[in-house]
């Protein structure tokens, strides 16, 4: 058995797993974690003299528009990262080209996933939002460890094997 294709495939899995318990303790507990994109859009927590509370957005509907786009794209995230990790686990004895072509579905998923962990909570809550200046609703320690993992993985998965 080749130990890379063994490795993408169960690292491409891990994902697919944190991103299905996170969609599935979002919508199991669904007030938490509104509560912190409630804060975080309403800009209710930065400091008091920050110039940017103009982009603050208040209107509940929003808040939870917000929420279960970011809980959808969790889930999609899962699906496409354990469909991912299937199509390797498949074809892992296979020519180069086969499992070559198996990896889309993973860098899908793996892709998504940075997008909704960076683009989404560092650039958007993280940066537009301030949430780095609450000292409750801020989650970036926790998304950067996220994201990090998340691109470690997809560039293991890049890896010819």
């Amino acid at each position: 058995m080749d130990t890379l294709r063994l490795l993408q495939a169960l690292f491409t899995a891990y994902i697919g797993l944190f991103a299905a318990s996170v969609a599935l303790n979002n919508i199991t507990d669904y007030g938490s974690n509104l509560r912190f994109v409630r804060h975080v859009m309403s800009m209710d927590t930065v400091f008091p003299d920050c110039k940017l509370t103009h982009r603050r957005v208040t209107a509940a509907w929003a808040h939870h528009a917000a929420y279960i786009f970011i809980i959808a794209l969790e889930a999609l995230v899962a699906v496409l990262c354990l469909w991912g990790a299937w199509a390797l686990w498949d074809t892992r004895a296979l020519d180069a080209a086969a499992y070559r072509a198996a990896k889309d579905l993973a860098l899908w998923g793996l892709g998504l996933a940075f997008t909704v962990w960076f683009a989404i909570f560092v650039i958007g809550a993280g940066q537009w939002w301030c949430s780095w200046q609450s000292k409750d609703y801020n989650g970036q320690d926790a998304t950067f460890r996220f994201y990090t993992v998340i691109a470690l993985v997809f560039l293991i998965v890049m890896q010819p094997a």
